[in-house]
């Protein structure tokens, strides 16, 4: 009998009709399962899980101990080489800083008082003294003096991707070899200094707010405004580096120790337009020197 049923089964699906075989003996499974193995519980689906307010609560808690492992593994990375509340300090500004320490750079003549503010002989954040270097400007002249420059090559029909990546690392090589002379200058004079060497990077940052000026003068007027801005805008960028530098690189000196620290900023400040000219240079005074217009 069963395998008549089996036979009637199989036969159904090759064309023989429906009817044939009785419906009463197709309901019935052919095997049973007599393995006694425990049936697999219904899968949860995804949408039901994330709904789950215990789940996500879950989550959202364990995220927030992975933000803090990482949080506190870069700060501990990072100390070993800058105090974060020191850094922090440079970043400290507000667009009314910024905008008058942009006209002090570049008219800094009408200036009187460059003394820097003190608080427990320690430096006030910068939005707080006009006089007190800070990183945000030169970092944002840094990226944008290196647009800038792709914009220029590109009026000259001479732009290319890898410019921009050529142009930031000479723009750091630079900085760091400046950066280290200075600082060597100090250890080798014995000079003592309130400076720090972020401090050192911040003033030797400000110049590409010159270079950015002189190279918007020649993509709005040419070679001969370029070469006129260029001597205005490192003219400023020097005297601004001989005041302020005179106060913080050791105020309190003999008298032979005051012509080597005038030496010293005198050399500092002079190297300055130097590198706004070397920099700028070529843009200004390549083959294809006449920019395309705007």
């Amino acid at each position: 009998m069963a395998y008549t049923q089996g036979l009637s089964q199989r036969n159904t699906g090759y064309g023989i009709p429906s009817g044939a075989v009785d419906p009463g003996m197709t309901s019935a499974p052919l095997f049973h399962d007599t393995s006694g193995a425990p049936a697999f519980p219904p899968m949860i689906p995804a949408q039901q899980l994330f709904n789950n307010p215990m789940v996500t609560e879950a989550a959202v808690q364990y995220g927030h101990q992975l933000a803090s492992q990482g949080q506190a593994m870069v700060d501990q990375k990072i100390g070993r080489f800058v105090a974060m509340t020191g850094l922090k300090m440079y970043f400290a500004v507000d667009t009314q800083y910024v905008l008058k320490k942009l006209m002090l750079l570049m008219f800094p003549y009408t200036h009187r008082d460059w003394s820097p503010r003190y608080q427990s002989d320690q430096p006030i954040p910068a939005r707080e003294d006009i006089n007190a270097p800070d990183l945000y400007i030169p970092v944002m002249s840094f990226v944008t003096y290196v647009l800038l420059t792709g914009v220029a090559m590109g009026t000259q029909n001479r732009f290319t991707p890898e410019q921009l990546g050529v142009t930031a690392s000479s723009l750091l090589a630079w900085l760091l070899a400046e950066v280290l002379l200075i600082w060597l200058c100090l250890y080798l004079l014995t000079i003592s200094s309130r400076l720090r060497w972020l401090d050192l990077v911040a003033y030797s940052g400000y110049k590409y707010v010159s270079m950015i000026v002189s190279v918007t003068a020649f993509l709005i007027g040419g070679v001969y405004v370029y070469y006129g801005v260029l001597a205005w805008a490192t003219l400023a960028i020097a005297y601004f580096l001989v005041q302020s530098l005179r106060l913080a690189i050791q105020p309190h000196v003999t008298q032979g120790a005051t012509k080597m620290r005038n030496y010293l900023v005198l050399m500092i400040a002079l190297v300055q337009p130097l590198f706004v000219a070397w920099l700028t240079y070529g843009l200004a005074t390549s083959q294809y020197s006449k920019p395309a217009p705007l």
